[in-house]
């Protein structure tokens, strides 16, 4: 089946019925758990998320080949939507609902956000004649943001890759969304400019008419406050910049085309922010 960057997955067909079996290639244990704790309380939520499944001697999870991990999900019928004023409004409304849900008791699922500005900070400061194409431009760029991202704004349980094949529909209707790997507690706002970006670029390219269509539809659960707005134009600059940093270290770690075509369309992405400085109406 399709997979992303972080995970490979299977629909494996049992007697008991279709499950989809995920593949995680991470070496770190805690994170494919932290995962799956996450799915239990969105369920325990009513939020519409895919149920974590047992194997039959009740554990999470199984070692799958060279230690890496193998997962069992709920399979839930849907596909990636087309990115239309319906689909992006019904995710907006989703996002929405997910900020308003009360926190999970407890600090385990408080850490540091995977494409938060620490996680990159050490590859602005690398240095080296073997560093990818595109660096120049995200050193440059990180430089220029840095420094704006520290304005005090509503943090909480985010997602923090909210894009269409991390969500599965059947024609309008949403059935779930997928993939918390990255979910963690950070500013709210970070979540919303990741999904404008997720939702808002159909085929690469910028759609304000989305973008307005889904700030619309995200402030009918929970409203921006002043300073979320004042700050969305830094944030839409800066998900980007966070996402194409990741890619930019994968390349480093092992070169792959499918990490170098992401991390260009992502400066491109960043480009074009920069040019069209746009920001909703916030009738």
């Amino acid at each position: 089946m399709p997979s992303g960057f972080a995970n490979a997955n299977y629909r494996l067909e049992t007697s008991d019925g279709v499950v989809l079996l995920r593949h995680r290639p991470v070496q770190d244990r805690a994170e494919v758990l932290f995962e799956l704790d996450v799915l239990e309380w969105l369920g325990t939520q009513g939020f519409p998320a895919p149920a974590a499944l047992r194997f039959d001697a009740g554990d999470r999870w199984i070692a799958g080949p060279d230690d890496t991990y193998l997962v069992l999900l709920e399979w839930l019928e849907g596909a990636e939507p087309e990115l239309q004023n319906s689909t992006v409004t019904t995710i907006a409304r989703a996002l929405g609902d997910l900020h308003r849900l009360p926190s999970p008791s407890g600090d385990w699922w408080r850490r540091e956000n995977p494409y938060g500005q620490l996680a990159v900070a050490p590859l602005a400061e690398s240095t080296g004649d073997d560093l990818p194409e595109h660096f120049a431009f995200f050193a440059e760029e990180f430089a220029l943001l840095r420094d704006r991202l520290g304005a005090p704004l509503p943090v909480g349980f985010i997602h923090g890759d909210l894009f269409p094949d991390n969500t599965l529909f059947r024609g309008e209707e949403l059935v779930a969304i997928l993939d918390f790997e990255a979910a963690c507690e950070d500013a709210l706002l970070f979540d919303v400019a990741m999904a404008i970006h997720g939702f808002c670029f159909p085929d690469e390219q910028w759609s304000p008419e989305l973008a307005d269509a889904f700030v619309g539809a995200y402030s009918e659960r929970r409203p921006l406050d002043e300073a979320e707005r004042e700050a969305l134009p830094t944030y839409l600059r800066w998900c980007p910049l966070a996402m194409m940093g990741w890619h930019l270290q994968e390349l480093i770690r092992r070169p792959d085309e499918g990490n170098e075509r992401r991390a260009a369309e992502f400066a491109r992405r960043i480009t074009t922010m920069r040019e069209e400085n746009w920001a909703p109406s916030w009738d």
